[in-house]
């Protein structure tokens, strides 16, 4: 039990540890190289988990740019839909963009994808897509 219990409080506080590392400029400069060749939504999701504490100011600029285009590039959604379903936090960085002001001109884009370009079994996810880029929100 007390096992359990000490791995919760790892795996609970992983990501507040990660908040609270500081991002080098060596880093930010690693995260835009990442974010640039991110062509695939594993690539994305790595280069999430591991610069996402380099996300701020231009860097975050960066994540934005290299989220939406992938999303509107609109290809296998399906590793999209997985990388959001198997973490959390994934998910509520791609909604916190979708929603950002940062994304407004591609929001209807990524809208119109989700509602009629939905991957057969992904009915959820592109619904909850869609409401995060929902532009008239």
């Amino acid at each position: 039990m007390r096992v359990v219990m000490i791995l919760t409080a790892l795996l609970l506080s992983g990501p507040a540890i990660a908040a609270d590392k500081p991002c080098t400029k060596a880093d930010a400069a690693n995260a835009q190289k990442s974010l640039d060749r991110a062509s695939n939504w594993g690539q994305m999701h790595k280069a999430w988990q591991d610069f996402r504490h380099c996300d701020a100011d231009a860097t975050a600029d960066q994540f934005t740019d290299a989220l939406m285009r992938l999303i509107i590039d609109w290809k296998n959604v399906d590793a999209f839909a997985g990388a959001v379903e198997k973490d959390a936090q994934f998910k509520e960085f791609v909604h916190a963009r979708l929603r950002s002001p940062a994304s407004k001109d591609d929001a209807e884009d990524v809208y119109a994808r989700a509602k009629s370009k939905c991957p057969k079994g992904l009915d959820t996810f592109c619904a909850e897509l869609a409401a995060a880029a929902n532009p008239k929100k």
